[in-house]
């Protein structure tokens, strides 16, 4: 494998995913870099087709090999979920004491909802278009090929979210966590989990936003500040920050390290325990820590950073926010998004209800 980088602009993990890809592949994602697709959205690509190529090799079939068949025995292998090996680098010791960085092998069990499922046939749609359109191909594969478990009725969901007196019990979480773990206690870390939780609630902003967000997305004049989101796209919003979200940056900023932070990493605003620009899979994993401290309902326990901005979303509404305004703070390009919310949030329905209580 080469040491020289796919690209720049993107994480070093991913370079190593594409770098695997066959040449034609690697092509597919220098076009989605031109048209400057977000690093998020290209690295989403590579985990889908690190996914296929992998089951390619282990059925000892190249691109020219894919038939309808071959692709209906990928999606039924990875129906029940599915292992996903990631390459992370760690940190070591050799017995001089020297430390060194070396690249291990990390298997995660994988659900594949139906969202997933989607996800992944537009991902191989995209890319054997490209193909059959670079020549690289005769035919595409995907034109006959038809998935019945995605054809089933598509089912509204209703999305969870926080109260806001849950919301407030998640917030004070971080402290009680700190205070009950005092030993190890780190108050960067603490103030860093804090500004991420109140920003989430704040702002409604996408994990991947969050974590692309730098030291310079914000612009603070006088008692206002305002940070600019890069969203889906590479679409930019630019959002204000209430005192309670601007306090709790505040307070990060001035314990956030600022030593031993790699070259390519100093821009960033939230970083980890490493000094590295922080993952999704840390803010996750952090928020699920924190659910679990503030003792939340069951429901709510499984809460995620999405839907956290569920939960801004629900609050807007039932605040009376026009559902255009949630939309433009949400980033949604299309309205018929953000209408899912009314489903929970509907006035005239609990009217109704409370009328029919009346009657009894």
């Amino acid at each position: 494998m080469s040491d020289i980088p796919f690209s720049s602009r993107l994480p070093e993990s991913v370079n190593r995913m594409i770098s695997r890809f066959p040449d034609p592949v690697q092509d597919f994602f220098w076009e989605m870099i031109s048209a400057e697709r977000s690093p998020q959205t290209i690295a989403n690509y590579a985990y889908d087709f690190a996914l296929f190529f992998d089951f390619l090799y282990s059925q000892q079939l190249d691109l020219e090999k894919v038939t309808p068949q071959v692709i209906r025995h990928f999606f039924r292998r990875i129906e029940n979920g599915y292992e996903r090996t990631v390459q992370v680098k760690v940190k070591k010791k050799n017995p001089h004491g020297e430390i060194y960085e070396e690249w291990i092998e990390r298997k995660h069990r994988r659900e594949n909802s139906r969202a997933g499922k989607q996800r992944k046939l537009a991902s191989l749609r995209s890319l054997f278009r490209y193909l059959v359109k670079s020549h690289v191909l005769s035919q595409n594969p995907l034109e006959e090929y038809e998935d019945v478990s995605l054809r089933t009725r598509n089912r509204t969901k209703i999305p969870v979210f926080l109260t806001r007196e849950e919301a407030i019990r998640l917030i004070d979480a971080v402290a009680a966590y700190g205070e009950k773990h005092n030993r190890h206690r780190q108050m960067w870390v603490e103030a860093r989990d804090r500004a991420i939780i109140i920003l989430l609630l704040n702002t409604g902003m996408r994990v991947s936003e969050l974590i692309n967000l730098n030291l310079n997305s914000f612009q603070i004049d006088g008692n206002q500040a305002r940070v600019i989101v890069i969203g889906k796209g590479g679409k930019e919003r630019v959002l204000k920050l209430n005192p309670i979200a601007m306090h709790a940056l505040q307070d990060y900023l001035a314990l956030r390290p600022k030593s031993n932070i790699p070259v390519e990493h100093r821009d960033a605003l939230f970083v980890n325990r490493n000094h590295t620009r922080i993952s999704r899979k840390a803010v996750s994993e952090a928020i699920r820590k924190y659910a679990r401290e503030a003792n939340l309902p069951p429901k709510a326990a499984s809460i995620s950073p999405h839907k956290l901005r569920h939960t801004l979303a629900t609050l807007l509404l039932s605040n009376g926010e026009n559902l255009r305004v949630v939309q433009e703070i949400l980033g949604h390009s299309s309205i018929h998004t953000t209408q899912i919310y009314t489903h929970v949030i509907n006035p005239e329905k609990d009217e109704a209800l409370d009328r029919l209580g009346r009657l009894f």
